[in-house]
C-alpha cells in the first residue's frame, strides 16, 4: 500500500484498523496524524508553502480561499484556484511547477476538504497508536524540502524499523521534482525490504 500526502494518512488508519490486510506500507510524504498533529501538518505546510508563496501569493491564496464559503459557481471556482495555488507552493520554487491536471482540479470538492479536514481535526490523536505495532515492510520518504519541517519526525518515529529516505532536491511532489531519486527509492524498498510476516 502506498499513500502521498493526506493519501499517507489515510494509509496508517488502514494499516491500524487491518494491519493483517497489508503486506507492504510505504508512506510518501505523509501527513502527520490526527487532532493536533493534524494541526500541525497544516501549519507547517501553510508557513513553508507561503515563504515560498510570498506575499503576493499569499494574499491571493486567502482571497480564492475567501469564495469557499459561497456555494454555487463562485465555490467551485474558488476551489480550483486555491488548489492551483497549492499545487505550485508544492515545489521549492513555485515558478517552475507545471501547471496542475485539469482533471484532478475538476475532482476537488470544497465542500468535501472541509468536512474531512474538521474530522481529522476533532480526531483523538491515539486513533493512529495501533500503527506501531505494524511490522511488515514499511519506507518512509519525505523530500528535503518538503512542505512538513521537524514535524516529519512525528511518522517516522510511528514506525521505527521503516526504511527511512529524505529525496535530495525534492520538494512534495517527487515523481516530478527527482524522478529518477524517488524511482530509485520505491525499487529498492521493493527489491531489499524483509518479506512481510
Amino acid at each position: 500500500m502506498l499513500g502521498h500526502s493526506r493519501g499517507g494518512l489515510l494509509a496508517q488508519a488502514y494499516v491500524c484498523a487491518y494491519p493483517h490486510r497489508v503486506s507492504s506500507l510505504v508512506l510518501v510524504s505523509s501527513s502527520l496524524g490526527v487532532g493536533g498533529q493534524w494541526k500541525r501538518t497544516k501549519r507547517e505546510s501553510f508557513r513553508i508553502e507561503h515563504a515560498r508563496a510570498g506575499i503576493r501569493g499569499t494574499l491571493r491564496f486567502y482571497a480564492y480561499g475567501s469564495g469557499l464559503v459561497i456555494p454555487g459557481p463562485v465555490r467551485a471556482w474558488s476551489m480550483r484556484h486555491v488548489m492551483t495555488q497549492t499545487w505550485h507552493n508544492y515545489f521549492p520554487d513555485p515558478r517552475s511547477a507545471p501547471d496542475p491536471d485539469p482533471a484532478w482540479l475538476a475532482g476537488g470538492s470544497a465542500a468535501a476538504m472541509i468536512k474531512t479536514d474538521r474530522a481529522i481535526s476533532r480526531e483523538h490523536p491515539d486513533a493512529l497508536k495501533a500503527a506501531s505495532a505494524y511490522q511488515g515492510p514499511a519506507l518512509v520518504l519525505y523530500g528535503a524540502c518538503d512542505i512538513f519541517a521537524d514535524g516529519t519526525q512525528i511518522v517516522r518515529s510511528r514506525f521505527p524499523h521503516a526504511i527511512q529516505v529524505t529525496l535530495p532536491d525534492s520538494g512534495h511532489v517527487h515523481w516530478l521534482q527527482n524522478p529518477s531519486g524517488y524511482a530509485d527509492a520505491l525499487r529498492d524498498f521493493c527489491l531489499h525490504a524483509p518479506a512481510s510476516p
